[in-house]
């Protein structure tokens, strides 16, 4: 997912050709309501800005520590404190024997890991276009606060998707 802080504000982005549409569900100064095709309200506001009135445009991504190594995640959100486990993948095929991680499809290998096993949760900022000769930002969620992160997650990075 793409994200730009402008204002001192994390918001989500798209991009087209050299524009950058900052996107929020709350209505928000400078913003305007997107319409649908049908002339509906959508809750979603959008503003239009260039790179050089952003302060950063990154791309966001999560990795799990799990057993000393780090893994993606199929998906991070509210739904796995229910299910209380996390679904982690991986390319490698050592991890099958390493991790018990089994073949889903050629060079896909899951395993689904108790959210009490997990070490951290790794946030992962990699700056992207005119930012991209910036630093890669990592934050370690540790064990004990990563079921707090996870029911935040949503008001942190979706409450302006």
């Amino acid at each position: 997912m793409k994200y730009a802080i402008y204002n001192h504000k994390d918001y989500r982005l798209n991009i087209r050709n050299d524009r950058l549409r900052l996107r929020t569900h709350e209505p928000e100064q400078g913003f305007r309501e997107l319409v649908d095709q049908t002339g509906n309200m959508t809750n979603l506001f959008i503003k239009d800005v260039t790179k050089e009135e952003v302060d950063l445009v990154y791309e966001l991504k999560f990795l799990v520590a799990y057993k000393g190594k780090e893994f993606e995640p199929y998906s991070l959100g509210r739904h796995i404190l229910d299910e209380n486990e996390i679904s982690l993948f991986s390319m490698d095929s050592n991890d099958v024997d390493c991790y018990g991680f089994e073949k889903q499809e050629q060079y896909v290998f899951k395993k689904d890991v108790p959210l009490d096993d997990i070490e951290a949760i790794i946030e992962m900022k990699k700056p992207i276009l005119i930012f991209e000769d910036l630093p890669e930002s990592r934050k370690v969620i540790p064990r004990g606060e990563t079921r707090d992160f996870i029911m935040k997650l949503d008001s942190l990075y979706n409450g302006n998707s």
